[in-house]
């Protein structure tokens, strides 16, 4: 049996999220970050983190990844393909890629926290040894 500290909290899509990317790095931290890597969500979960921060370059968007540069150009152009994200040359520097997260991927994102906040709020709480 796992035991720890009792932990009681009020969970919000917010703070799923920034859960999430807390275990992101906490995994990197403490297995590598060549070990496992998911960088598709990886750049999914910064796109969505940040889209007030948008037009997001392709550049920049790899570094948000675990992978390779060239690896994640490949991921970008697959999310594409899928249609999770949009790509377009930047009108001022022809050079530059745009990606941007698709309102479509952006609900799915808004669903998925808020199904990791119902799962985390159907938690059964341990209780401890009974008397």
């Amino acid at each position: 049996m796992i035991e720890g500290r009792r932990i009681t909290t009020t969970v919000s899509r917010c703070s799923m999220i920034g859960l999430t990317e807390q275990v992101q790095r906490l995994r990197a931290d403490e297995f590598g970050k060549e070990l496992f890597t998911i960088p598709a969500f990886e750049m999914l979960l910064d796109l969505y983190t940040r889209r007030s921060v948008q037009p997001r370059s392709l550049t920049s968007l790899t570094v948000a990844s675990s992978a390779s540069e060239r690896n994640s150009q490949r991921i970008v152009h697959r999310l594409a393909e899928r249609g999770f994200v949009d790509l377009h040359r930047d009108p001022s520097d022809g050079r530059r890629i745009i990606v941007e997260l698709r309102e479509e991927t952006s609900e799915m994102l808004d669903r998925f926290f808020d199904r990791l906040v119902e799962m985390a709020a159907d938690m059964p709480m341990h209780r401890g040894p009974q008397k």
